[in-house]
Formats: C-alpha cells, sequence, structure tokens
C-alpha cells in the first residue's frame, strides 16, 4: 500500500531551502506531498543553491520551484509569495528559515556584519509572513477558511 501523503494539495515555501536545515524541511514536506517553493539567496558558496534543492524534489517525485528573492526586501518577500499562488494556486505553509552567520566574536564583528544578521534572522521571518498573512487574510474574507501554518526555525 502506497503511504498516506498527509499534506497532498497542499503549497509550501520553505525559506533558507538551499542547504541545512531549510533543505530537510523542504525534503519532508515534499515527502510528505506539499509542492514547494524553495527559496534560497544563495551566495559565494552556495550560488544558485534553490536549484539544487528543487532537483532533488521533483527526483522525488515532488512538485517544486525555486525562489531567488532575498526574504527581508519587502518587494521580493511579497513575490515569494505570489510566486506559490500563480505557480501552484495558493499557499498553506510558510516555514522561515533563512539565516546567515558572521562567523566572528563579539568584540571584532563590524556594524555592517552585526545589521547583516539582524537583517536576515528577523525582517527575514517577518517580511514573508507579512505577505502570507495578507493573501490568507483575503482568503478568509472570501470564504475559503482552510487551515494555514507557519513555521519559525533557526540553528544554533
Amino acid at each position: 500500500m502506497a503511504p498516506v501523503k498527509r499534506l497532498a494539495g497542499k503549497i509550501a515555501i520553505v525559506t533558507g531551502a538551499g542547504q541545512g536545515i531549510g533543505r530537510a524541511e523542504a525534503h519532508l514536506l515534499c515527502d510528505l506531498g506539499a509542492a514547494v517553493v524553495g527559496n534560497d539567496r544563495g551566495g559565494a558558496e552556495c550560488d544558485r543553491a534553490a536549484d539544487k534543492v528543487v532537483r532533488e524534489l521533483e527526483g522525488r517525485w515532488g512538485r517544486a520551484v525555486a525562489n531567488y528573492g532575498d526574504v527581508s526586501d519587502w518587494r521580493d518577500a511579497e513575490q515569494l509569495v505570489q510566486q506559490a499562488i500563480a505557480v501552484f494556486g495558493g499557499l498553506d505553509i510558510l516555514v522561515c528559515n533563512a539565516g546567515i552567520i558572521r562567523d566572528r566574536m563579539i568584540y571584532n564583528m563590524t556594524e555592517a556584519e552585526w545589521d547583516d544578521v539582524f537583517r536576515v534572522h528577523l525582517k527575514g521571518h517577518f517580511a514573508p509572513t507579512k505577505f502570507a498573512s495578507q493573501h490568507w487574510r483575503s482568503e478568509s474574507r472570501a470564504g475559503r477558511n482552510t487551515p494555514r501554518r507557519v513555521i519559525f526555525t533557526t540553528s544554533e
């Protein structure tokens, strides 16, 4: 008997999906049947990591699409939510996982490095949630009241 896909028909966004915890979350959601928008801005060490995770998900018979936006930028965060709606027809689950590391001790961290960490870890969770909640509010007002979830994750 085929396994039950508890999230069949659901649409999820995972920020920071290119590696680590976000990649594992994207795989789990896909394995449970959700279509996934895998967001990862990438960087010098992980350019287009979102492409790699999407190929992995599709290789598992999943439905997935990549997004490279900066989740701390309001326009990019709004576009991320709109991409899920345009490509898959909606949004049910938002996993805010994106994060960056500036491997420094407090005494030698620059203000710019601190600002980058703060921007991605705080604003990068707030911005996608803002636009997801606007979409969900509009859906609710239209009488489409389905369960939705926001999940925040981080690493040590």
